[in-house]
């Protein structure tokens, strides 16, 4: 049996306004979807309160960039290094927030929040070792004619390791349309160039999930509204 038909046949029958659920890019052959949130870094005693939110007149710009001066963070390439990583259930109790994944939305945009990428794929690394469990994995990657690196990309690839996986995500910039699983489709990590990443998984892997898994998740409904 095609180890990719249970994907391929999906894109053959999906609905084109579906896309802001997870059931645009994923049958529904898993007991549970989580949406996958990268680590998320803050700058300790910044004055988000005194940080103009606009920048359109010549006092807001003035303000920000002399409290970026103050806290290190105008014009440093070593900048990355002032960010103390943070949960975002941390992140909620400190701007009194809800917690959920659309919290980095609710929260004033200031250069003292971001995304910490290299951390963020460690994480992901170390988790995906673990939930390969020393056996190699399938990655199909639906739009990968987008891929100009290779002469003769392949869709479907299958003994692929997490290392190999990792390396390709480099090239893809985490924004193709890509699906990891194993031979048993126990769990499959997405990527997609409109959703975040998620993890599909079945029940009998939930416990070893739960406890391994590196970055902070959010359960999802199959057909809920994502945006």
């Amino acid at each position: 049996m095609d180890k990719f038909n249970w994907i391929k046949e999906h894109f053959s029958n999906r609905q084109e306004n579906s896309w802001n659920h997870i059931s645009y890019i994923v049958p529904n052959v898993f007991d549970e979807y989580y949406l996958i949130h990268w680590k998320v870094g803050i700058v300790d005693n910044f004055p988000f309160d005194e940080y103009p939110e606009q920048n359109e007149t010549i006092e807001q710009t003035n303000q920000r960039i002399k409290i970026e001066r103050e806290f290190g963070l105008f014009i440093n390439p070593d900048k990355d290094k002032l960010f103390r990583e943070i949960s975002l259930k941390q992140i909620s109790e400190t701007f009194e927030k809800p917690y959920d994944y659309k919290l980095l939305n609710r929260i004033k945009p200031t250069p003292a929040v971001k995304i910490l990428e290299k951390q963020s794929k460690i994480a992901l690394k170390t988790s995906l070792i673990k939930l390969a469990n020393g056996r190699l994995l399938n990655l199909f990657i639906d739009d990968v004619y987008r891929y100009s690196i290779d002469e003769d990309p392949k869709q479907e690839r299958t003994e692929i390791d997490v290392e190999k996986y990792l390396e390709l995500q480099e090239d893809f910039y985490f924004d193709y349309c890509t699906y990891l699983f194993p031979d048993d489709l126990s769990w499959c990590l997405t990527t997609s160039e409109d959703l975040p990443m998620f993890l599909c998984i079945k029940k009998e892997v939930k416990s070893n999930f739960q406890i391994d898994f590196g970055l902070e998740t959010f359960e999802i409904e199959y057909n809920e509204e994502l945006y």
